[in-house]
């Protein structure tokens, strides 16, 4: 695990997300910990075979940032309209997220 301080954001947008993953043996499992965890903005993460629960900083990080770090490795996300609709929110309240930082004085 790893906790990044980044003095460019002086607020802090911390996200807890939880997906489900396809396609992933231990191997990759195991990289993409370790890619995750050097990732910067990232306060925790554990992935398992057929899950991906990640904290971070909404700030610095990105969602869809996550999921290129996870096809980068061979992974995908889930298929399943429940992972579907998940991820579509996540990625909408994002956007929400950094503009309203971004409106702040």
């Amino acid at each position: 695990m790893t906790t990044s301080d980044n003095d460019d954001h002086a607020e802090l947008v911390p996200v807890r997300r939880r997906l489900r993953l396809d396609n992933l043996n231990q191997l990759q499992i195991e990289l993409l910990a370790k890619e995750f965890n050097s990732e910067v903005g990232v306060s925790k993460v554990v992935v398992r075979k057929q899950w991906l629960e990640i904290e971070y900083d909404a700030a610095v990080l990105t969602l869809d940032r996550v999921i290129e770090l996870l096809e980068a490795y061979g992974g995908e996300l889930s298929q399943d309209w429940w992972t579907t609709f998940k991820a579509n929110w996540y990625l909408r309240r994002e956007e929400k997220l950094r503009a309203q930082l971004s409106e702040d004085p």
